[in-house]
């Protein structure tokens, strides 16, 4: 996660994850309290990961 953006919940930097990859403008999810809901849009209103990031946090994820 320090990778990403040592400041995110492990939930915001998911999804920061999943909003920077190529192509996703949008992701659907779903939350069951207004914290989670709260938490979420916090990783959504976060600048996406540049293409050089995004990649680095890929291949850590991979091993």
């Amino acid at each position: 996660m320090r990778s990403i953006d040592a400041t995110a919940s492990p939930a915001q930097a998911a999804l920061l994850v999943a909003l920077s990859a190529p192509g996703v403008s949008q992701v659907l999810l779903s939350a069951s309290t207004a914290a989670h809901w709260a938490d979420a849009r916090g990783g959504a209103a976060r600048e996406p990961l540049s293409p050089d990031r995004l990649r680095k946090v890929i291949d850590v994820l991979g091993t």
